[in-house]
């Protein structure tokens, strides 16, 4: 038989089939209802016995919360999926699973993953468990307090850490300001415009306030910074290492590791990690 993952972000629904069979692909995430597309995927590969989704969104006990950049057409999913198909389903947050990858491959029980990418989200394992929070909302560090703007997140509030801290903050501030170009932190800050050098500039300290946030909260003995404007920006990483001690709790520092993201897709592995478990629980 074959198993099903799903890593469901705000540009794409990629999939991937492993076992007997192995097939990927991928189809715009505006463009294609979750449901739709899993549906579509279930028909055309009935041999699929098992499936997991890496979700960009909100999820509590297999309901889909919110989703600001994927169209839901079908929030209880999981229940969907086992009444339609008579298959089981395990939808995941996205940061969730990327910790859960990253715990795996550090070989680490106790860590968090930041990631900054178009929003900035964390994900955190502790005693090598994803810890939820009650309605599975921990981690959800994008949307802090933190400095009010003429901007508006995505969440409808206008002081969010997110709006700094990653790359649809940077093409807001860009549009605010006259910025021309793309969201680029190099270009930003060899800007001949203070306003745009700016924007680099609240880009970095925002990011070392979420690291110290989350080292601080969640006690990791591994903060894993990922996400593509981490990846396209790797300095961002010594940066934080060197100045972190400046806003973290001083003891919360001792014994941890910075370490920048190595995985592919951390997200796409986190959903294959949580097929291991449920193969487990089938066989």
């Amino acid at each position: 038989m074959s198993r099903l993952a799903i890593d469901a972000g705000g540009t794409w629904l990629r999939y991937e089939i492993v076992g007997e069979r192995e097939e990927c692909g991928r189809v715009p995430s505006q463009e294609t209802p979750l449901w739709s597309f899993l549906s579509s995927l279930l028909k055309r590969f009935p041999d699929i016995d098992a499936a997991a989704i890496s979700f960009a969104g909100q999820v509590h006990e297999g309901v889909i919360l919110s989703a600001p950049n994927i169209e839901i057409d079908e929030p209880e999913i999981e229940n969907m999926a086992e009444s339609t198909f008579g298959i089981p389903l395990k939808i995941e947050n996205d940061l969730n699973c990327a910790a859960l990858a990253e715990s795996i491959y550090w070989n680490e029980k106790d860590v968090t993953a930041l990631y900054s990418g178009t929003g900035l989200g964390c994900g955190i394992v502790a005693g090598g468990e994803i810890f939820h929070g009650w309605r599975s909302l921990a981690g959800e560090i994008g949307h802090i307090p933190y400095k009010k703007t003429p901007l508006r997140c995505g969440c409808g509030k206008d002081n969010c850490l997110e709006l700094y801290a990653s790359g649809s903050g940077i093409e807001k501030w860009m549009g605010y300001l006259g910025c021309e170009g793309k969201p680029d932190l190099r270009m930003l800050a060899a800007s001949q415009k203070a306003e745009c050098r700016k924007i680099a500039e609240g880009y970095i300290e925002a990011m070392l306030a979420a690291s110290a946030t989350a080292v601080t909260l969640f006690n990791p003995k591994i903060l894993v910074l990922g996400g593509g404007v981490i990846e396209h920006n790797p300095e961002v990483v010594d940066r934080i290492e060197r100045d972190i001690a400046e806003y973290a709790l001083a003891e919360s520092l001792n014994g941890l590791k910075i370490v920048r993201s190595r995985m592919e897709n951390a997200s796409m592995q986190g959903a294959k990690l949580l097929l291991d478990t449920m193969t487990t629980l089938i066989d």
